[in-house]
Parts: C-alpha cells; structure tokens; sequence
C-alpha cells in the first residue's frame, strides 16, 4: 500500500472527514446527527464523482529497483510528481532525485536517470541500480479505498460542499429549498475548484 505524502497543498482524506464531522455535524448544525460511517460513505462517493475531472490525490510508493532495472507504475497513476533513490542496498537511507530522460535514449550508466516506457507503465533505471530503495511519488485517480490520500485543499471547500449535500438529500423529507441551496453550493465550489486546479503545478 503506498502511503501519503502530504504537504501544505494536501490535506488526507482522514482529516478531511474529521474536519467534516467536527464543523458540520452535531445538535445546532447543518446535520444535526451523522455517524462516522455515514460521512465516510458520502465522502468516498463524492470523491468518485469528482476524481476523474476535479480531484487527483497525492501518493508515494516506496519500492525496490528490480534486477532488471525496472518498476511498474502503479495501475491508478494519471501522473508523475517526482521519482527518487531513497537507498542503497545495506540500508543506508538518503534522497537522491531523479532526472526524465526521452524514452530509448540510454540510460547513462552511474546517473541518476530514468525514463519511461508509457506504453508499458514501466520506468527504466540504470540496471546498476537494482536493489536500490525508490521513492515514487504520483497522482492517482484512485481516491475511494484508502484515507490516507492527499487531496488538493483547492478543493477541500468543494468536497464539502457535497458532503453536505449528499447527506441532506438522504435523509427523509428534506426541505426542497434547503437542497436547491446546497446544490447550488456544490456547483459552484466544484466549478471555483476545477478551474483553479487547472492552474495548478502540482510538481
């Protein structure tokens, strides 16, 4: 499983929840009662609703460089943020970055290069470096099975928003104009959220 890296552009999925839980729900509030799993629930979804267009989530994948020279790109990679030696074999940990380089360009032997076969979602490395420790970290549209993904907080306000939403209209007899303004709501913090993010260099 890879784990999250997050920094001050990403918030987890978990925090995401909790902040959810802590301002919205409870007596006095917009939903007055909502258990913990039915916000997870409501958050996955949303999420699915907006992975493939709005929101990305922020991994890094720690892995070994094979005898070949080769790693596999996850299957939920859209794109990659940077690609680095973590350690040699031993154990003796460090950060060395890595450089892209054209596809069927040689890798210079004893430099920190690789390039990538998109075909195959394969990165090719020096096959000097096998067995060296790789930290891999990447985009993924893979937002709805682990908490511990990063999501952009461009879109923090949106997610909300639909969380809201999604839970209002759930429950029985809501007031149709309560919806019409939380769906509204969600329209527009997801649209303000799409076009920023456009603009955004995750790198």
């Amino acid at each position: 499983m890879a784990t999250t890296t997050l920094t001050n552009a990403f918030i987890s999925l978990n925090d995401i929840i909790n902040n959810f839980i802590i301002s919205y729900t409870g007596p006095g509030k917009i939903i007055p009662d909502a258990k913990r799993t039915e916000v997870v629930f409501h958050a996955r979804r949303c999420l699915q609703e907006f992975a493939y267009e709005t929101l990305k989530s922020q991994f890094t994948a720690t892995s070994v460089i094979a005898g070949s020279g080769e790693y596999t790109q996850p299957e939920d990679n859209v794109a990659i943020i940077s690609v680095a030696i973590s350690s040699a074999p031993g154990g003796t940990t460090y950060t060395v970055p890595m450089t892209e380089i054209t596809y069927d360009v040689a890798v210079t032997p004893g430099v920190t290069e690789y390039m990538v076969n998109y075909a195959a979602k394969k990165l090719i490395f020096d096959p000097a470096l096998a067995t060296y420790g790789l930290s891999y970290t990447y985009l993924s549209n893979a937002l709805t099975t682990d908490e511990t993904a990063a999501i952009p907080k461009l879109a923090e306000e949106a997610l909300y928003a639909c969380m809201i939403y999604a839970i209002v209209s759930n429950r029985e007899n809501p007031d149709p104009n309560t919806l019409q303004r939380l769906l509204i709501s969600k329209i527009d913090k997801l649209e303000r959220s799409r076009s920023r993010l456009v603009f955004t260099n995750f790198s």
